[in-house]
């Protein structure tokens, strides 16, 4: 189904800047994820694009935009049986990157290099395949596109028309394959069952196993976030909680990121009392520690949204704390995680930093999912260009990625907003 919104403009030679929505569903999460490009040459990129959006872009005006659906297998590949293969356990390479050791884990993805002398892959294909069966005997892995099960809906959208001659500087090729490929990564198992993300006692562990009361002891006044990553934030709360709304901001700081929304009451808890005390549309306060006491200080069903932005990777026992913030919302209260790419090493969970961005989003999907949230959905922005008087802005042309996941206390279609 192809939906062209209105006149033609950009012409075969245009460049514009572009941003990629991926909409699909693996049956327990409807996914949405943004990709954008700040200089995208139509000359060069449009024969990358499947029939169906190829044959349109040319004629699109700004603002506008074109979408079309595709049947699984359609563009990513039709699973293919005999990409399906079964080996021995020792045919994965622990040691693969230097200085590592590297342990598989049933429903994960790694590069294919990965898994030597298997099906004829090479150490230096960086393509993912994903262990789909593992234990002491035998392993199964799949070098299907971890999309090619799924049906897709792909949305192109002119942000702006860009009057530059230097066509060769827009993206030419391969950013379906970009978005297609990460997006992937957060799919569940085909067979149902739970994936094994190293998210045990072991995994849970952080390098520093101080008390974080010694680490949050002096205020820290900052963004965690750049201003683009931070909007995209407000912007995502703003969709999802209604006005008049109770909510909890978990592991808070000064800055809530809901502004924009008629709240009834905002309440946040976090580890610092002046960061707390500064977060100007606070109602109350509290200090808190969830990584020594998981139980919320506050009553059954008093809440109708809980959020929790850039601090989830903090959590050691986040099933217990997802128990209590279910416990706290009312039916059809919302429970939103929002996270980046940037955050503490030092008091991190240690699998955090050993999974791919997308794999992340997959864990607290499947947290939310143990802990019995439904109408689950993930978003995902990436690409957008970092603010220009951004002080890393030298270092790092980009925006900070924006990962979201969440959830409802009972199903969210009674909710017009989710």
């Amino acid at each position: 189904m192809i939906d062209l919104e209105s006149e033609q403009n950009i012409g075969p030679q245009g460049l514009a800047s572009v941003t990629l929505t991926l909409r699909w569903t693996d049956g327990r999460a409807r996914h949405e994820d943004h990709l954008h490009f700040e200089k995208f040459s139509v000359f060069h990129a449009q024969d990358s694009f499947p029939d169906g959006l190829a044959e349109h872009i040319r004629d699109m005006q700004e603002g506008e935009s074109i979408s079309a659906r595709f049947a699984a297998g359609e563009i990513t590949g039709i699973w293919d049986p005999s990409l399906s293969l079964v080996t021995s356990p020792s045919a994965f390479d622990r040691h693969f990157l230097r200085g590592l050791e590297i342990h598989p884990h049933s429903g994960r993805f790694y590069p294919r290099g990965f898994f030597h002398d298997t099906g004829g892959i090479v150490r230096q294909q960086t393509v993912p395949a994903r262990i789909t069966a593992l234990d002491g005997e035998r392993m199964s892995i799949d070098l299907n596109h971890p999309l090619s099960c799924y049906d897709l809906m792909v949305e192109l959208h002119i942000d702006q028309l860009l009057n530059d001659p230097d066509l060769g500087a827009g993206r030419t090729s391969n950013c379906l394959d970009q978005l297609f490929f990460s997006a992937g990564l957060k799919a569940k198992l085909s067979s149902g069952e739970f994936i094994d993300f190293g998210d045990d006692d072991n995994g849970m562990g952080r390098l520093d196993p101080c008390s974080d009361d010694l680490f949050y002891q002096q205020p820290r006044f900052v963004q965690h976030l750049d201003r683009t990553a931070l909007q995209t934030v407000n912007e995502l709360y703003r969709r999802l909680i209604d006005d008049e709304s109770d909510v909890l901001d978990l592991m808070a700081s000064h800055d809530s990121h809901i502004e924009g929304i008629s709240l009834r009451s905002l309440h946040v808890l976090g580890m610092n009392d002046d960061e707390l005390s500064s977060n100007k549309l606070a109602a109350t306060f509290t200090v808190h520690d969830l990584n020594h006491e998981q139980e919320l200080p506050y009553n059954n069903e008093c809440l109708d949204a809980v959020i929790c932005t850039a601090s989830v990777e903090y959590l050691t026992d986040p099933l217990a704390v997802f128990a209590e913030v279910k416990r706290v919302l009312r039916p059809t209260g919302v429970f939103i995680i929002t996270f980046s790419n940037r955050w503490v090493p030092t008091k991190a969970i240690r699998i955090w930093k050993e999974l791919h961005e997308f794999e992340r989003v997959g864990m607290i999907c499947q947290w939310m999912e143990k802990s019995g949230f439904t109408g689950l959905h993930t978003f995902s922005s990436h690409g957008m260009p970092r603010p220009e008087d951004d002080p890393y802005i030298n270092e790092m042309q980009l925006s900070d990625p924006v990962h979201a996941v969440w959830g409802t206390k009972q199903d969210h279609s009674t909710s017009s907003k989710r």
